[in-house]
């Protein structure tokens, strides 16, 4: 028997948005543009099982309609009392036909009628052709439809648990047959829909009358005694209307045969592309991939065929530890489009053409990290040249929210993706599975590469990759494998000092405390400040080191367990960490990530050797560990002066700004003597610092709130700093809100060469997530690009440095701080070539400041 499903697309709606709706915007899932998308999202789950698992040869979606139907006519009120639904919902509407139609159902409404109506016709068309007709929906009314042909699927919990009612069931559950629903409604109303019933009975009472008397007239004929009798009686009229108002008409005329609700299934590209447009990743992941997958054939190899190396092929690496400066690799898969062949590395060692076709510029490489790769390759001699394409970092600056791994980056170009989580377990690996995964990557980085590149094309991110982003790749690979030398020595030695001050500081602790106590316990320190010290508590009792910080002086124990926990962190983040990160070189090898920090600027990872602050004077000293490798050598600084505020200065056109950068005045002391209104001489310490807060808050987009917060001054003497800064440079403030307009309409920002950043929070109707949008979409510009000078000066200063065949290394990349690694016979020669090339990086209306300086440690 052929199947005819029908589905309430009004009642699924309003479930699925209130299923995940929690009373404020936030709860709310958006695409980066802005729209809401949580009902939309919630319907891909019902749809997808009710098209894949259910399998209708006939389907139709109905709707209501905001026209007034035959039932408010005959009772005005009927659904009145009802909310105006939120604007998020409302705006859902269009998106959700939208994604039906693309899943291939026949949407269909009618104005004057609502959809039971219309699915009740349909019900009874279906059962007219014999059809089996399976109804989906949240609304008890419908299970008036069920017969012989008709079940009727209810929504309970959420959308995707069904609970199935045919005749049996209806009366197992209520004791009613079908065609007893109109007569309930009748008797116990629905508020709902603000069906009166007869006032005083409820389904209890409703449901006893019926077991007895069968429909809503025999309990009206019938005399029933005492106070239920006396309301029956007084509510007749009501009792009628009610069951008319609740009974479905399956009699309407439709402009349309069945034959127009045949279900062909999903129109699988157009939903794909919907999905992508709408951020709904996770149903894009659930879209089946049947259609796309990719049949390639692989080989395991000792080496590879002659006639397969004289081509442009993409190549894999794969290995079993994430750090390619340690890990084992174990071989690569080289691949086109439908052959791909894997090679273990000891295989590769001796295979002389293979290596030797790695090295060949006649032939174009693509990948996907190609960094890693690279530097995997080369602790065995193995290089590889004329890499043109990186998979990972193309869709990293095509769209910067998607996670960097290669099952998300396969779905975003609609590739099959093939989930082996359990590829190694504990040091174990099948080579069948290794090589058939590192095939299939190798594949799809082939049949992505189109797709890719007309993607770059479209967001015009082509100059952005081929002058910045690509040509670091290979600049970033020789600093790792540089590294930098590190003084075991020192930071043992440091690390015995600051365990005695560790041990001293929780004796004090101690003293305040019952035995056993460990103050590395948050639960326990939160009792022993709340309940034992009588410290006022905060909400959630919390102990973390901002809410410690503001209540410093309510007890002498606040300043102990802050340095106790400045000194720990000392200890184990840097001290007895670093010296594990060291290998047998004496040298740390970090791993700059370009593919993490939405900004565009560059991760320090394994070990993050950009957060060793200068700020602090104890992590500061950490520094002093890290020293120039060998006798007649030194480490060499350089470092951006103020670039951020630069940049802002040339984006806003701040003449103001720009007139003081390029008079080389202190822009601090310059705001300063502004905003404080006193000549250069009267400028102080404090004033300076208030100016130099407001500088780089406003870079920030910091609030009134955020300035008094960080000043420790009051709010409304804050927002007078902000105003009078916006006063002395109106052009940030013009600039601003031209950003954030752009941002309002486009959905992101971009920064002076072209770098995309999605911003979705900027649309979003709840102030506070609009607000920090508004703050993203103002520093991104200004960050972004500043991230952007300093690796187009990394390249300039390889570029002079290889040009003229220097020892000197750039060795590592700290924000706006370039460290080299220099022999000092070629100090003073390289000290102008690297400033000019650093002044030079790009052409703005400020110019650029750098300050170095050098000595034997990083410290000095």
């Amino acid at each position: 028997m052929k199947k005819l499903i029908l589905i309430d697309g009004t009642s699924l709606l309003f479930r699925a948005f209130y299923g995940t709706f929690r009373g404020d915007s936030t709860s709310i899932m958006r695409a980066k543009s802005g729209e809401a998308t949580n009902a939309v999202y919630a319907l891909t789950s019902i749809l997808t099982k009710i098209a894949y698992e259910f399998k209708p040869d006939y389907a139709l979606i109905a709707f209501d309609t905001p026209t007034k139907t035959f039932r408010h006519e005959e009772f005005k009120d009927y659904k009145a009392g009802r909310k105006e639904p939120p604007s998020d919902l409302i705006a859902q509407f269009p998106l959700v036909k939208e994604l039906m139609e693309k899943m291939g159902f026949f949407v269909f409404e009618k104005p004057g009628f609502e959809a039971d109506d219309i699915i009740g016709t349909m019900a009874k068309l279906g059962t007219k052709e014999n059809l089996a007709v399976e109804v989906y929906s949240g609304d008890r009314d419908l299970l008036q439809l069920i017969n012989g042909n008709v079940t009727v699927f209810l929504t309970k919990k959420g959308l995707t648990d069904l609970h199935v009612y045919d005749r049996a069931k209806l009366k197992e559950e209520l004791g009613l047959n079908p065609e007893q629903i109109p007569d309930l409604k009748g008797l116990m109303g629905d508020p709902s829909d603000n069906i009166p019933g007869i006032r005083g009975i409820g389904e209890i009472t409703a449901l006893k009358l019926l077991h007895e008397h069968q429909t809503l007239e025999q309990v009206l004929n019938t005399k029933i005694p005492g106070k239920l009798g006396e309301k029956i009686e007084l509510d007749k009229a009501n009792g009628i209307m009610s069951k008319r108002l609740a009974t479905i008409h399956p009699d309407l005329e439709l402009p349309f045969k069945i034959e127009k609700t045949i279900y062909h299934g999903f129109k699988t590209e157009e939903l794909r592309e919907f999905y992508k447009r709408y951020d709904l990743i996770a149903a894009l992941k659930r879209l089946p991939t049947v259609d796309l997958k990719s049949e390639f054939k692989y080989e395991i190899v000792e080496s590879l065929p002659t006639s397969f190396l004289k081509q442009d092929l993409a190549i894999v690496l794969e290995m079993m530890e994430a750090n390619y400066h340690t890990g084992e690799v174990i071989g690569v898969a080289l691949a086109n489009k439908e052959q791909a062949y894997f090679i273990t590395l000891e295989n590769l060692k001796n295979d002389q053409e293979t290596k030797a076709y790695l090295l060949n510029h006649k032939y174009k490489k693509f990948g996907y990290d190609i960094k890693r790769t690279i530097n995997a390759l080369a602790r065995y001699q193995i290089n590889v040249n004329n890499f043109v394409f990186d998979l990972a970092l193309s869709t990293y600056l095509i769209d910067t929210s998607l996670k960097d791994d290669p099952a998300s980056v396969f779905r975003f170009y609609d590739l099959e993706v093939q989930e082996l989580s359990n590829i190694y377990q504990k040091g174990k690996y099948s080579l069948d599975k290794v090589a058939e995964y590192a095939c299939f990557k190798a594949v799809n980085i082939n049949l992505a590469y189109p797709k890719a590149k007309q993607l770059i094309k479209e967001k015009n991110l082509s100059e952005l990759i081929d002058t910045i982003e690509f040509p670091l790749i290979f600049v970033l690979a020789e600093m790792e494998r540089s590294g930098i030398s590190v003084d075991i020595k020192f930071l043992k030695e440091k690390s015995k000092l600051v365990q005695v001050k560790i041990d001293e500081l929780k004796s004090k602790i101690l003293e305040f405390a019952e035995p056993g106590f460990n103050p590395n316990s948050p639960s326990q320190l939160a009792t022993l400040l709340f309940d034992k010290l009588m410290i006022k508590e905060t909400k959630k009792r919390s102990t973390n080191a901002d809410v410690l910080l503001a209540r410093i002086d309510a007890h002498p124990i606040i300043r102990l367990v802050l340095e106790y926990r400045r000194y720990t962190k000392l200890q184990s983040t840097y001290l007895t960490a670093l010296p594990t990160y060291v290998l047998d070189d004496g040298r740390i090898h970090t791993i700059y990530n370009q593919m993490l920090a939405q900004t565009g600027r560059l991760s320090s990872q394994e070990p993050n050797l950009q957060n060793i602050t200068a700020k602090d004077e104890e992590l500061k000293e950490v520094r002093k560990a890290f020293i120039a490798g060998g006798s007649g050598r030194s480490l060499l600084s350089f470092d951006y002066s103020q670039i951020e505020l630069r940049v802002l200065a040339h984006l806003s056109n701040s003449k103001t700004m720009l007139d003081a950068f390029n008079r080389g005045e202190d822009i601090h002391n310059s705001t300063a003597m502004r905003i404080f209104k006193v000549s250069q001489e009267q400028v102080n310490g404090e004033m300076r610092r208030t100016a130099k807060t407001v500088n780089f808050g406003i870079v920030y987009g910091i609030s009134d709130w955020g300035l008094s917060e960080q000043l420790d001054i009051d709010v409304n003497e804050a927002r007078e700093f902000i105003k009078k800064y916006f006063e002395i440079y109106p052009e940030i403030k013009d600039y601003f809100n031209q950003v954030i307009a752009e941002c309002e309409t486009n959905g992101f920002v971009k920064t002076m060469f072209g770098r995309l950043r999605y911003v979705k929070e900027i649309n979003d109707p709840n102030y506070n997530v609009k607000e920090f949008g508004k703050r993203i979409a103002m520093n991104t510009p200004i960050q972004g690009s500043a991230a952007d000078i300093i690796k187009l000066a990394m390249l300039r200063v390889n570029k002079v440095l290889k040009d003229n065949k220097f020892e000197t290394k750039m060795i590592l990349q700290i924000h706006d701080e370039l460290v080299f690694e220099v022999p000092d016979y070629e100090l003073m020669q390289v000290i102008p070539l690297i400033n000019d090339a650093m002044i030079s990086a790009v052409d703005m209306k400020c110019k650029l400041g750098v300050a170095y300086e050098y000595g034997p440690t990083w410290y000095e």
